[in-house]
């Protein structure tokens, strides 16, 4: 069993490799994390970064921004190797040893870990790459994180997990109050995008096709 973590990142070479290496100095067996980085083709400093085996980096075609995270997240989802997929900020460092173990040891399901900031949003979700491969992505717009915290609720299959992230977010602790943060700050109201009906729908259907698949999960365990 082995983990994929996507991991879209804009200017911030220090960071990144600091967020790498709390990854790698905490798993039980670093091998076993396929590191997935997504970078804008302007941003040469985030894709020639030198990450280590066997980690990806995907550069996308144009500058695609905040509004379409989703497009990163999609692209890099569909390279990963692992039986498991986590999202990832360059602006997050992990706190928990044997944090890869606890992952690949829990029953399918969206695992929700513990953040310095709103206990309501699970901003670092793991789930199986097998409910990617079923519908088809992980998320239709921005909001990556919400789509399968929601999702996982629909079906049942969320529940926290002991994994401990400290989140160096701008507006959480002060940290990383740059050009990108303030980028992503500039997307404008993106939240009543995510409640539309169009995406309400998708997402109850995305529910359905992993509630299909909840039993032939159950019965190879």
């Amino acid at each position: 069993m082995n983990i994929s973590v996507l991991l879209p990142s804009r200017g911030r070479p220090g960071p990144l490799a600091e967020s790498i290496a709390s990854l790698d100095g905490n798993a039980d067996d670093p091998g076993q994390v396929q590191i997935l980085i997504a970078a804008d083709p302007d941003d040469e400093p985030t894709w020639s970064f030198p990450a280590r085996q066997p980690s990806v980096t995907w550069i996308a075609p144009g500058r695609y921004g905040y509004v379409r995270l989703h497009e990163y997240v999609n692209q890099i989802a569909r390279m990963a190797s692992g039986d498991w997929l986590m999202l990832w900020n360059d602006d997050a460092r992990m706190l928990t040893p044997g944090w890869d173990t606890i992952i690949t040891g829990s029953p399918p399901g969206v695992l929700w870990s513990a953040a310095n900031h709103d206990g309501h949003c699970n901003l670092f979700p793991a789930w199986p790459r097998s409910w990617t491969d079923a519908i088809g992505h992980v998320s239709l717009c921005w909001n990556c994180d919400t789509w399968m915290q929601e999702i996982g609720a629909a079906v049942g299959r969320q529940w926290q997990v002991p994994v401990r992230v400290f989140h160096d977010r701008a507006d959480i602790t002060g940290g990383h109050d740059d050009q990108t943060w303030e980028e992503g700050r500039d997307r404008g109201d993106m939240s009543s995008v995510f409640c539309e009906a169009r995406f309400r729908d998708q997402r109850a259907a995305d529910a359905a096709k992993i509630r299909d698949l909840l039993p032939q999960q159950e019965d190879a365990r």
